[in-house]
């Protein structure tokens, strides 16, 4: 399934859905993954953007710096982050909704 199929899909759903968008060249922030795993059963879920590979989307969602981090819910932008990002806040902001 291709990104934007499944961020449109995902849109259909109660989650929210946390789009981390990214470069090769930029920090990857792997503890992403482990630190949603705990909220992911039940209301988050994870995607991934490489903003060199999937430049129309990444356009779309007006991404001009990575890293940054857009968090959605039915389609709609609820929070974005432009630049690093550390556990607490994610933990924050997720609290919030």
């Amino acid at each position: 399934m291709n990104t934007e199929k499944q961020l449109a899909d995902l849109a259909t759903t109660n989650y929210l859905v946390l789009i981390f968008f990214y470069a090769d060249w930029c920090p990857h922030y792997d503890w992403l993954g482990d630190a949603l795993a705990t909220y992911e059963a039940n209301k988050v879920k994870y995607v991934q953007v490489n903003i060199e590979q999937e430049k129309e989307l990444a356009d779309s969602y007006n991404i001009g710096t990575v890293p940054t981090f857009v968090l959605m819910h039915h389609g709609h932008e609820l929070w974005r982050k432009v630049s690093s990002l550390t556990i607490d806040e994610l933990q924050l902001v997720l609290s919030e909704f």
